[in-house]
């Protein structure tokens, strides 16, 4: 039997213990500080190792997933297409036709008006049926940098599917009527020269009402009769003129009758009296005619009564008079008078009310013929003449007229800097009302058979205008899923399309709603993404 040697550590006094701790502390804080450094080492370390064997590249789509399956991938990162049909890459598998540079007549590169062979149609391709040369020089219209060379592009979908998927949506390039117009801003006013603000000639105070707002009026039409003091004295002062004219009348032709027996001093005498009394007549009948009454320039002046008479109640209709209340007919009354046909606009006359010469108290408008004013903005004001066609819509959109500008200003208004122009509208139905305000459009032309696409196919890079041209064997089994970029010039627009002036002909089928997938797939190819490659692994 032997005795067992008892180990160090069993044997290890407390002493020894609390020496070493210290030791192993410093050593596990160093380990913690050194970790992170040979993490950033040994990342560095992997990035220097791929970066040579890469040649400092970044690897495409494809060779990431060769590099992890080990297989061969058939796939253009550039244009996210397989590799093997990728047009763009592979010349052989779609040429491109010739090219003819850019059209200084129309505006765009490779012109299929100048060379309907580039037209993606079956088919004789169909030109425009109107001279789209004229339209482009007609107004300002955007135009194409001759220097933009997307147009030698094309963009390609994997599959119809996929350009599906994508949301782009084809249609047909169309023929429709269109409107190249100017726009402005336009309020309906009623024709100045057919208003007419009626007051009375002189003080006084309304006696009877017979009109008000709203109702209709004939020439001659009484609309209120007002007492004034003015008119009573202009009439008796007339009828004084025309007696005193006659009594020096009757007086020189007894002289000049009586003939040696008289004097010639009495007859000129006489005849001196006739002439003022003439005078005094015209003085007072003038009286009359300037407080808007109708007086005739002769009179019977046998009958004095009669004459009394007339002037009484001269300017009130005998309608009017018989309608009068007994005791209320006095030679002081007035009648306020329609000048023409119309309807009381507006009326500020109160029975009884005090009134002046210059109180308007009604205001009659003629609504059959009614005046648009439009505001041309400055730019626009060059196109303007007279005789253009114009189509008025009201901004409720409830009332539409149409007209030709019958006067345009020669001056720009400094405030607003528009341009002026008038149209004399037809407003026999009475729909079209004072102060409406609303656009009017000046026709510049008006094409029947203008080329239209929907107004999304339609795509800009700021210095050239583009549509997506859908190859003409897009349909075919195993045909390429090809769009062609196409330069073009727009003309007349409205809320739905827009004419396209240059780069299309009618038939040709485009994308519309989702043109901008492509523009983006375009512009992304354009930013000098690596070609594609059919890629096969290392050996």
């Amino acid at each position: 039997m032997s005795l067992a040697t008892p180990s160090t550590s069993d044997t290890a006094s407390p002493e020894i213990e609390r020496a070493a701790s210290p030791s192993v502390g410093r050593f596990r804080k160093i380990l913690a500080q050194g970790i992170p450094n040979l993490l950033v080492f040994g990342l560095l370390a992997v990035v220097l190792y791929v970066g040579h064997r890469t040649g400092w590249k970044i690897p495409t789509r494809g060779e990431l997933f060769t590099a992890q399956s080990g297989t061969a991938k058939d796939w253009c990162s550039e244009h996210l297409v397989p590799a093997s049909r990728c047009v763009e890459c592979r010349d052989g598998l779609m040429p491109k036709p010739a090219e003819f540079g850019f059209c200084r007549t129309h505006g765009v590169a490779e012109c299929v008006i100048c060379h309907p062979e580039l037209a993606q149609v079956s088919g004789e391709p169909g030109l425009p049926a109107y001279d789209t040369t004229h339209a482009l020089a007609l107004v300002a219209r955007p135009e194409n940098n001759s220097r933009n060379m997307l147009h030698q592009r094309r963009v390609q979908f994997a599959s119809s599917t996929s350009a599906e998927k994508s949301g782009v949506e084809v249609d047909v390039v169309q023929e429709r009527n269109m409107i190249d117009a100017v726009a402005a801003n336009g309020e309906i006013q009623f024709d100045p020269t057919r208003v007419a603000h009626l007051s009375s000639r002189a003080s006084g105070s309304v006696a009877h009402v017979y009109k008000i707002v709203g109702d209709t009026v004939e020439p001659g039409d009484v609309l209120a009769l007002v007492d004034v003091a003015a008119v009573g004295k202009a009439k008796s002062d007339l009828l004084q003129a025309i007696v005193e004219r006659e009594l020096r009348r009757t007086n020189h032709q007894r002289l000049k009758a009586a003939g040696i027996g008289v004097a010639g001093i009495a007859v000129t005498e006489a005849k001196a009296a006739l002439d003022e009394a003439e005078v005094a007549f015209i003085s007072a009948r003038q009286a009359l005619v300037n407080l808007g009454l109708e007086v005739p320039e002769e009179f019977d002046e046998t009958n004095a009564t009669k004459i009394a008479d007339d002037l009484r109640f001269l300017g009130i209709p005998p309608a009017v008079l018989a309608s009068l209340p007994v005791g209320t007919k006095s030679a002081n009354l007035y009648a306020v008078r329609a000048p023409y046909e119309g309807v009381v606009v507006a009326s500020d006359s109160v029975l009884g009310e005090v009134v002046d010469a210059t109180d308007v108290l009604f205001t009659v408008a003629d609504p059959r013929r009614m005046w648009l004013v439009l505001s041309v903005p400055q730019e626009d004001a060059r196109y303007v003449a007279r005789d253009l066609p114009v189509l008025f819509r009201t901004d409720d959109g409830a009332q539409q007229a149409a007209g030709r500008i019958s006067w345009v200003s020669s001056t720009i208004d400094e405030r607003t800097r528009t341009l002026q122009a008038r149209v004399v509208l037809d407003n026999a139905t009475g729909a079209l009302k004072d102060k409406t305000f609303g656009t009017g459009r000046i026709v510049l032309r008006e094409e029947p058979r203008a080329v239209v696409v929907p107004r999304d196919a339609v795509q800009s890079t700021g210095d050239a205008t583009f549509v997506f041209v859908r190859d003409r064997d897009y349909l075919k089994d195993g045909a390429p899923k090809v769009f062609h970029v196409r330069q073009v010039r727009t003309g007349a627009r409205d809320a739905t399309h827009v004419e396209l002036l240059a780069g299309v002909l009618a038939g040709e089928v485009i994308a519309a709603k989702g043109s901008n997938v492509i523009l983006a797939q375009l512009l992304r190819g354009n930013l000098g993404a690596a070609c594609c490659e059919l890629v096969v692994p290392k050996q």
